[in-house]
């Protein structure tokens, strides 16, 4: 069964009840003004725009098994290895 990509309201949605979780509300910032730095159009506008390149992305990745996996203390290892 195909699904359907998200709606700009549906992604709005999402979005704003992720951030509301990490503590960040877009409700102080104006709806759209374009002499301010910020406002919630253009944030959610950005993020709908993150969301939609990166996803795509980052669910296609497939794991190598014949790579060598990245070491947590590289320094250490080096020494260890002689490599």
């Amino acid at each position: 069964m195909a699904t359907s990509p998200p709606t700009d309201d549906e992604l709005n949605t999402w979005i704003i009840a992720r951030l509301n979780l990490l503590g960040i509300d877009l409700s102080v910032l104006p709806v759209s003004d374009s002499s301010a730095p910020a406002d919630q159009t253009r944030i959610l506008s950005s993020v709908r725009s993150i969301l939609r390149s990166s996803v795509p992305t980052i669910s296609n990745f497939a794991v190598d098994v014949q790579e060598n996996p990245p070491i947590l203390y590289p320094a250490g290892f080096s020494e260890w290895t002689d490599e």
